[in-house]
């Protein structure tokens, strides 16, 4: 059995971890987020998902002896192909709690994947399209508009899947309807955002 703790409304829940806090993650703190990480958001969604649903199966868990491990399994992203293999495996599992509890989903589990795959390599040819050194400027401005059409794909992604989530919740228990605290890795985040931001605008500015 999951260990039971008082939440932050003062009663029992048998929830652990973010979920005491709720779990609920609106769009428009995704969509900002994104913005303002350049994508980076993502791993920090892998994990901060991941590790909901590490909690809430906890039970299961403890029956079966299955594992979930929210830092290696955001890692994997880092990994082509591989990565595209956990992430098929994190949207199926949210789908079968979903199904098992009788709630309608729009988590297509073959298009997503695919639209994914298409978006990372996307992404990688836009990221080697703003090369520095080249001397092509027409080249890094393409590199540029590349990259944020896949930011834009990611950020419709991740909407597309935490709003099913959303739904999930707030049908297990009303009150992880309330807004998952803002995690310390989310003001990370928005560090390295900025510093990112500041980069490329400096490179800009004066590039070479």
């Amino acid at each position: 059995m999951a260990t039971w703790q008082p939440d932050r409304y003062g009663e029992e829940n048998p929830h652990t971890g973010d979920l005491a806090g709720g779990a609920y993650i609106s769009t428009t703190r995704i969509i900002l987020l994104s913005i303002i990480s350049m994508g980076i958001y993502w791993f920090y969604w892998m994990y901060r998902t991941w590790k909901q649903y590490r909690d809430h199966t906890a039970d299961l868990a403890a029956e079966t002896g299955e594992r979930h491990y929210p830092v290696w399994h955001t890692l994997t992203q880092l990994v082509l192909i591989y990565g595209f293999f956990r992430y098929h495996a994190h949207i199926r599992h949210y789908k079968a709690l979903m199904q098992e509890r009788g709630i309608a989903d729009s988590l297509n589990l073959g298009m997503l994947t695919t639209i994914v795959v298409i978006n990372t390599l996307v992404g990688l040819i836009g990221g080697g399209m703003r090369d520095p050194s080249s001397d092509s400027s027409g080249m890094v401005l393409a590199g540029v508009v590349i990259n944020i059409i896949s930011l834009i794909v990611t950020i419709g992604i991740l909407c597309r899947m935490q709003s099913n989530l959303n739904r999930y919740w707030a049908d297990v228990d009303s009150r992880l309807s309330q807004s998952a605290r803002f995690g310390k890795g989310e003001i990370v985040l928005i560090v390295i955002g900025v510093l990112l931001w500041l980069g490329t605008i400096a490179g800009f500015i004066w590039p070479g």
